[in-house]
């Protein structure tokens, strides 16, 4: 058990990390290092996702359904902002 605790404190370390690197890309204004870095990222949350038995389908789903939410909202001329509309699927 211990182990099993180390190796996941570990995987959050390293997608931890991954997540800082994009976040100092953007801030940095270095597009392509960011490209490279979120690619990391996905990579390492890809690998939690499979331990955890999540469907990496229902994620892209999920998010799916949100961009087209938010897309079918601002057709509307209504500008999505999370808390003030009463959904789940907003970004």
């Amino acid at each position: 058990m211990e182990k099993i605790k180390a190796k996941e404190g570990q995987e959050c370390k390293v997608l931890a990390e991954q997540a800082t690197d994009c976040l100092l890309d953007y801030l940095y204004g270095e597009p392509m290092a960011l490209v490279e870095d979120s690619a990391l990222f996905l990579m390492e949350i890809r690998k939690i996702w499979r331990q955890h038995g999540v469907d990496e389908r229902a994620v892209w789903r999920e998010l799916s359904e949100r961009v087209d939410l938010s897309a079918d909202l601002l057709k509307r001329g209504i500008r999505a902002r999370k808390g003030r509309y009463r959904s789940t699927k907003l970004p």
